[in-house]
């Protein structure tokens, strides 16, 4: 090896030893999210939809914690250009629970009342049978009250 390698190589391994990791708690109130997600906070309008825009693949992107009200129903609809993106939703209160909506092909909406207030992770995701590198989608989730 030349001088400049032995010194390329020294700087490299010192940067990333000396570079503090910076990847999100994995459990946020209970809630597990993988190491490449990022928790987004959402809040209804107050009037109009929430609309969410944002692109995922498999255990990267971003997910939103939303704020519901007990006895509000509200109309959560997902769409995308890709028939692999589905979406969950999880209750907070209850950590431990399945989801309580899980999206399917031809099935994106989810029309839902807390009984209690409460807040939502929404999550959309990626599902591939084998990753590809890069491979990813995006998406619109669309939030709205219901009468």
């Amino acid at each position: 090896m030349t001088r400049f390698s032995h010194i390329l190589l020294a700087s490299l391994l010192t940067v990333s030893v000396a570079a503090p990791a910076h990847a999100e708690p994995r459990n946020v109130d209970g809630i597990w999210l993988d190491d490449g997600e990022s928790l987004k906070s959402a809040a209804m309008p107050a009037s109009g939809p929430l609309v969410l825009n944002g692109w995922t693949r498999q255990g990267r992107g971003d997910v939103y914690r939303l704020k519901v009200k007990a006895g509000e129903t509200l109309k959560v609809t997902l769409t995308s250009r890709s028939e692999f993106v589905v979406m969950a939703i999880f209750d907070f209160a209850k950590p431990d629970d399945d989801a309580i909506f899980f999206s399917e092909a031809g099935k994106n909406t989810a029309v839902l009342t807390p009984k209690a207030d409460t807040e939502w992770l929404i999550r959309p995701i990626l599902v591939l049978s084998s990753s590809r590198r890069g491979l990813g989608a995006n998406y619109t989730v669309t939030v709205e009250r219901q009468p």
